[in-house]
């Protein structure tokens, strides 16, 4: 499920959604992001390596919406989740 969009980045309640989407799109990983409170999952190791992917494919996928959003973030590098997923 998708929480919100960051920069037109689709923000996910769950990290494997944020692989598989990270991977859809050539990516690797997923790093956090903070919105109301909860944690979200994003594709990409960190917010730059998916802001540019959406500058190299500059597909629909990717393609920025205007939402302003102010969020925390944190990073998983290894992009490998091991857990609950974000319940």
């Amino acid at each position: 499920m998708i929480l919100t969009t960051i920069d037109g980045m689709p923000l996910y309640s769950t990290s494997p959604e944020a692989v598989a989407h990270a991977i859809r799109i050539g990516l690797q990983g997923y790093h956090t992001h903070t919105f109301r409170g909860r944690v979200g999952y994003m594709a990409g190791v960190n917010h730059q390596s998916i802001l540019q992917a959406r500058q190299r494919t500059n597909s629909a996928t990717v393609a920025p919406v205007t939402q302003p959003n102010t969020p925390t973030t944190s990073s998983n590098t290894s992009g490998i989740s091991s857990g609950g997923g974000g319940y």
